[in-house]
């Protein structure tokens, strides 16, 4: 299996992906009925923390397809199928949006590592994309796999930087 043809299990499969994307969200607006600041305690911000991460984790990877198909394959957007590019993307900040009217995000229990996560991989995309632009390395050429490489190595670099910096 390549990485393209989980991409197009997303696009033959829609109900199951907006399936998922609506169960979130309806959780979500129950808990804007119900979940209050004062009774936020640990059983229900540990659902919070499993929102949040099950909402973002795809939103984010659907960022970086979506960049990634526009900037570095200079892919026309609309070409690009719904269900995998932007509904990730629209779910995750409709999400966000009604979790944060319901309760600071400051309070859900690993939000601060996942926003730092979300810096980290904008940083590591824009200096790929500059050294890609750059035609830095000759590799990055036709092969995907390269890239992704290349990304997670940068990523893990900026990380162990990251982490020697705030010590």
């Amino acid at each position: 299996m390549t990485v393209q043809d989980f991409i197009n299990w997303f696009g033959n499969n829609p109900n199951l992906v907006l399936g998922y994307f609506a169960v979130i969200i309806a959780f979500s607006l129950i808990g804007l009925l119900f979940v209050k600041p004062a009774n936020f305690n640990p059983p229900i911000n540990y659902l919070y923390g499993i929102l949040i991460y099950a909402i973002t984790i795809p939103g984010l990877l659907a960022l970086v397809l979506l960049l990634y198909s526009f900037f570095f394959l200079k892919t026309n957007l609309l070409q690009l199928d719904l269900v995998t590019y932007f509904v990730p993307l629209i779910s995750m900040i409709i999400t966000l949006v009604v979790i944060n009217r319901t309760i600071p995000m400051s309070r859900i229990p690993g939000f601060g590592k996942l926003s730092g996560l979300f810096i980290m991989i904008i940083i590591t995309f824009v200096i790929t994309y500059i050294l890609q632009r750059m035609f830095f390395g000759v590799f990055f050429v036709g092969r995907f796999q390269y890239l992704i490489v290349f990304f997670l190595v940068l990523l893990f670099g900026l990380k162990i930087a990251w982490d020697r910096m705030v010590k």
